[in-house]
This record gives structure tokens, C-alpha cells and sequence, in this order.
């Protein structure tokens, strides 16, 4: 499946609650200004502590609290006393808005909404936030501007720009779809129109490439790429295009835990990059509150063959997080 304008926020069918649910839901409501947003709650029922919270930050397209996902992360935590917000991203559920008309610094502001409520409501001593997947973007955003943010949690969320993550992303999809590497070279060419069609309007060559393509090895994937000029995906990516996560993630003072799958780097992560860049960045301000792991598995962070979390990431997340208290 072609993933241009989306870095994969995977909705598990299969992944089914193992938890014997020690917590209950509850509904939450808040805004960000005046932007009505939803969410749930998951009160564990013997809290951890003084009190501590995650909001999760969603990844990428239309994911919600019905994101499987999504909500196997909320219950691992419930499970161990943390009190999560799982959040339908805007214009998605119950949220109003619209998530394809939003940059990256607006899901940081829905974001921040979202830690004040649960620090708030539920009179909470620490609330941070996790991104999963694109979310991973959102996180150093909202941690550098937000004072409530208490620690950050950035799960597959890569330290790239965000073209970078793309074309990383389009050359390993390409060649999972058996194209022959002069063909990925010629994905990687319109790729070329495509950047030039957002930056200057002019439809014309990329028209004209993409009726050249239907007559090409590899035209059923071509017309996977967005055809229409009037598309809502062009401007979506004219607003996040040069979005580039690591100054921000210069900016984070509270603690961070990253994890990443390093199978990723052959599928949606150039994990490899963003571990050195991250590295780099720390170094240079000397920020020692911070962990960086990497786990023998892929972007789901899954056992091998089991749609289950990983045993050494969970284990290694949840001593983390309750080390917040």
C-alpha cells in the first residue's frame, strides 16, 4: 500500500485486549481554544503513587479511540496504576476539526489540551505525553512549548525531516512490492514532480509522467500516488513538508524515553538516522535525563510473529515512566 502523504499508524484488527482490565474508562471532553475535542480516560484502579498520567499522542490519518493499537499502549499503562487519555485526533469520532487541514505544531496545541485536562480533572502530579508512530513528531513540539508536560515518550516517531521520512519510506515500500531497483529509481523520480506540483502548482508534468506510466511493469502501483490535482493531500503536505522534529527535540528539557524497532529501517523508520541525530542533538545540550532504546522488531513493536507488545520495550517503558513519580 502506498504511503505518500502518511507515515503508517498501523490499526491492529487483531490485536485484543490480554489485560484482565484493572481500570475503567471514563469519557473526556476538552478544547483546544475552541476547538471541541474527545477522548478516553483509563483510571487504573490502584493508582500508582502520587498520581501520574500519559496522554497519547495518535499517529498518522484517521485514528481514534477505536485505533487497536492505539489502545493496547492505554491499557499496558492502566494496567500498571498510570491514568491515560487515548484521544480521537481532530475530525476524527467525536472531535471536531479536521486532521487534514492541520499542521503538525496544531496537533501539538490539541496535544497540550489534552495534558491539562488529565492533570486537572484527575488532580494529577505528572502528566507527560507519548507519540506513536507520527505522533512521534508531535511530541518535542508540545514538550518544548508546554509547561505541563512533565516527561515525553516518543514511540517509532522518527527524528528525520519529514521528506526524509518519506522518501525512506516510498524506496522500502517499493521494493516490498517487487519493484526492480531502476523502478524504485523511477518512484523516486516522480516524487520529484510531486514535491515540484506542491511547490510551484504547475500540474502539467507530473499529468503528463503519470500518462506515461500506464503503460509501465509497474502501473497498477503508480496509480496508487494521489492523481487529483484538487486533492485535500497537497495541501496537507504544502503545510507539513519541511517539518523538521530536531530543533524542537533541541528544546526538550524534561525527560525522554525513545524507542524504536530496528526492522523498521527496512520498512517505515530510518532508525539508524534518527537514533545518531537524536544522540547528536543530546550531546550538544548536554541532556542526560533521556533514554534511547532500540528492540529486535518492527514498527508495531511486536513480538516476532505475535501481535503482542514487546516484552523488553514494555518492561523498559513502564520502569521509565513510573520513575516519573
Amino acid at each position: 500500500m502506498k504511503r505518500f502523504y502518511a507515515i503508517a499508524c498501523f490499526v491492529f484488527a487483531f490485536q485484543l485486549s490480554v489485560f484482565p482490565q484493572n481500570f475503567n474508562i471514563a469519557d473526556a471532553t476538552f478544547s483546544n481554544d475552541t476547538l471541541e475535542l474527545f477522548g478516553e480516560v483509563f483510571v487504573p484502579s490502584s493508582p500508582a503513587g502520587q498520581g501520574i498520567g500519559v496522554a497519547i499522542i495518535q499517529g498518522s490519518g484517521p485514528s481514534g479511540t477505536d485505533n487497536l493499537w492505539a489502545r493496547s499502549f492505554a491499557e499496558l499503562l492502566a494496567e500498571e496504576g498510570i491514568y491515560v487519555l487515548l484521544p480521537d485526533k481532530r475530525g476524527v469520532g467525536k472531535s471536531r476539526g479536521d486532521w487534514k487541514t492541520a499542521s503538525f505544531e496544531d496537533l501539538a496545541e490539541d496535544a497540550a489540551a489534552s495534558v491539562r485536562f488529565l492533570k486537572k480533572e484527575y488532580r494529577l502530579g505528572k502528566v507527560g505525553v507519548m507519540g506513536l508512530s507520527q505522533g512521534g513528531f508531535i511530541v518535542p513540539i508540545v514538550a518544548s512549548r508546554e509547561a505541563a508536560v512533565a516527561f515525553a515518550i516518543d514511540v517509532v516517531g522518527a527524528a528525520v525531516p519529514f521528506e526524509e521520512l518519506i522518501i525512506h519510506e516510498v524506496a522500502n515500500t517499493s521494493l516490498q512490492e517487487g519493484l526492480s531497483p531502476e523502478q524504485v529509481k523511477e518512484v523516486l523520480e516522480l516524487h520529484v514532480l510531486m514535491k515540484q506540483y506542491v511547490k510551484t502548482g504547475d500540474w502539467a508534468p507530473l499529468e503528463h509522467r503519470y500518462k506515461e506510466l500506464e503503460s509501465s511493469a509497474w502501473a497498477d502501483y503508480a496509480r496508487s500516488f494521489p492523481r487529483d490535482k484538487d486533492s485535500w493531500v497537497w495541501d496537507w503536505i504544502r503545510i507539513n513538508f519541511d517539518f523538521d522534529p530536531l530543533p524542537y527535540w533541541g528544546k526538550v528539557e524534561q525527560p525522554a524515553f525513545i524507542a524504536y524497532g530496528a526492522r523498521d529501517e527496512q520498512d517505515n523508520m530510518p532508525v539508524w538516522r534518527s537514533v545518531y541525530l537524536l544522540q547528536e542533538a543530546f550531546a550538544e545540550q548536554h541532556k542526560k535525563n533521556c533514554e534511547i532504546h532500540v528492540y529486535d522488531t518492527g514498527h508495531p513493536m511486536y513480538q516476532p510473529d505475535q501481535a503482542v507488545l514487546h516484552k523488553g520495550f514494555t518492561t523498559d517503558l513502564i520502569r521509565w515512566v513510573k520513575e516519573m513519580e
